[in-house]
């Protein structure tokens, strides 16, 4: 069997380099990741924030939105006995509340309403006055009543406007008018004194006219139609119409806190565009990376062919008799085995112990070939870097002569390839 050993510095000094080169040129081809015959075609991306929908707002803190509203106009009630003249039906109402819009579109307020109702009632009773009399043209008698009355309710408010056009973003002078429509209900307590009182609730209907007058829409002059609607009870009269009520015609203003308006919520919008100077610029050096990849290749197989010319498998480790260290001899042939090694990640290599049988007990034998074979696996991976995955370690204890008839040779390691 023939063997390689390298006596000559030059010649250690050319091989050593060698791999050095193998080991760089493989770690470069990292680079180029791209397939052969691939190019980038991905465009630039760049990300814009639109914040102008106008249905999309962020939710207010508690405390802003808040405003105050005062009104004052004129009252018209229908009771049981719709009589006598619609002039002779009007008083005075007078409102004020306290509000705050959730959304644009949606808020919720307090109000406080009252002063007098005036009417007709077929029978003496309650709220009239014995002497405030009158009869109609068939000589029916009527007695005239007055009635005091305050309202405290809760309404539930509708922006039309915004509602149906959106919101208009802060201090723009855009929906300077708008339509509010309310529902709510109310507990009213109505009285005479010294006749007497009574309470009962009442459901509100309201439709309300604003106009700002300002962009930062802070202050509003309103009008409002108001309708204010209870039990049939609520002039003393029973049972002859569904509800009695107050309707009423105001004008008043609202003013709204400093803490007004809505944020814009953010939608993320992505806008493709395609930069042809950079994705040319990229295919070239694609381009030139794998050209050098080429280049690289064909030298690192030039480097791998010198590296079989200096090491041949199976390749066979010497030991002296009865020992099993190694020798600086064999070290230094096991660096360029290493390095073919490295240079062949993807092939496996069987590490094998022998010793031989005609000297020493069976026992010894098998001793000797077990650590032989550990400690030229321990050489290699340990001050020569081959990955312990690459290697599988096995010894045969004591054999017969191997080689030539010369016990010596199987007092040996071989290393050989693995065949998949």
């Amino acid at each position: 069997m023939k063997q390689y050993n390298f006596r000559r510095k030059t010649v250690r000094t050319k091989i050593f380099f060698a791999g050095m080169m193998l080991c760089c040129g493989m770690a470069t081809t990292a680079h180029a990741q791209v397939r052969e015959g691939e190019t980038i075609t991905r465009t630039q991306t760049d990300t814009i924030l639109v914040t102008d929908h106008k249905e999309r707002v962020i939710t207010n803190p508690f405390w802003s939105n808040w405003f105050v509203t005062a009104d004052a106009g004129v009252n018209a009630f229908w009771g049981d006995c719709p009589v006598g003249d619609f002039g002779d039906r009007l008083t005075p109402q007078l409102n004020v509340g306290v509000g705050k819009w959730v959304t644009p579109g949606f808020g919720l307020n307090l109000e406080l309403m009252g002063f007098r109702s005036k009417g007709d009632k077929g029978v003496q009773g309650l709220y009239t006055r014995g002497s405030d009399t009158y009869y109609d043209a068939n000589g029916n008698k009527y007695w005239k009543e007055k009635i005091k009355w305050w309202n405290i309710g809760v309404n539930a408010m509708f922006n039309v406007t915004r509602l149906i056009a959106g919101y208009e973003g802060d201090n723009s002078p855009r929906l300077l008018n708008h339509f509010i429509a309310s529902v709510g209900i109310g507990a009213t307590h109505h009285y005479d004194l010294p006749y007497g009182s009574a309470n009962e609730w009442a459901g509100q209907v309201e439709l309300q006219y604003s106009r700002f007058f300002s962009a930062r829409k802070d202050l509003s002059l309103d009008v409002k139609l108001r309708g204010l609607f209870y039990e049939t009870k609520y002039d003393g009269v029973f049972n002859h119409q569904l509800f009695d009520e107050n309707i009423s015609f105001n004008v008043g203003l609202t003013y709204y806190f400093k803490e007004r308006g809505w944020g814009r919520t953010a939608t993320n919008t992505t806008i493709y565009k395609q930069d042809n100077y950079q994705i040319n610029k990229l295919n070239e050096e694609i381009n030139q990376l794998r050209k050098k990849h080429a280049e690289e290749s064909v030298a690192n197989q030039k480097i791998i062919e010198r590296l079989e010319r200096v090491v041949t498998f199976p390749y066979l480790v010497n030991f002296v008799i009865d020992k099993v260290n190694i020798v600086n001899r064999e070290k230094i042939n096991l660096y360029w085995v290493a390095n073919m090694m490295k240079a062949t990640p993807k092939q496996k290599y069987l590490v094998c112990g022998f010793a031989d049988k005609y000297t020493g007990s069976v026992k010894r034998n098998v001793w000797l070939a077990k650590n032989r074979a550990k400690n030229v696996f321990k050489i290699l991976t340990e001050e020569y870097g081959v990955p312990v995955e690459q290697l599988v370690v096995d010894d045969k204890g004591g054999v017969d002569n191997m080689y030539y008839n010369d016990p010596q040779l199987s007092r040996s390691v071989i290393i050989k390839e693995i065949e998949e």
